[in-house]
């Protein structure tokens, strides 16, 4: 991989780390700014569901974080885009769409067959 190509994905991990700890820093705010309680249970239940989606998502900006600054890392270490499996190069391509990626698109095909719930045929019953 050369240097530029380097540069240029160090440079969108960097406007990616910048927009997510935006997106953290809002979320806490709007968290601590919450309103208190509503009279109306039905509010509530809504207020509630909406308070939870939040922490939802800052859970995963915050996974997403730690991915980028895993990245920024690989990239100062000399290995980025070397997939963590099998050690082949992973697809300028996939790093471009997903700049985060630690496999091959064929090892990550692998990983998620794996997953993959099978279903036994005799039986009709999902394994795991």
């Amino acid at each position: 991989m050369t240097a530029q190509m380097l540069q240029s994905y160090a440079a969108t991990l960097n406007a990616m780390m910048a927009h997510t700890t935006d997106k953290l820093r809002s979320s806490v705010d709007a968290l601590a700014n919450a309103e208190g309680l509503p009279p109306d249970i039905a509010d509530r239940a809504s207020m509630e569901s909406g308070r939870n989606f939040t922490l939802l998502m800052r859970e995963r900006d915050r996974q997403a974080l730690e991915a980028i600054r895993e990245a920024l890392a690989r990239i100062e270490a000399g290995e980025y885009g070397i997939c963590e499996d099998c050690g082949e190069n992973i697809a300028p391509a996939r790093l471009a769409v997903q700049p985060m990626a630690t496999l091959c698109v064929h090892c990550q095909g692998l990983r998620e067959e794996d997953r993959r719930p099978s279903v036994d045929a005799a039986s009709g019953f999902f394994q795991i």
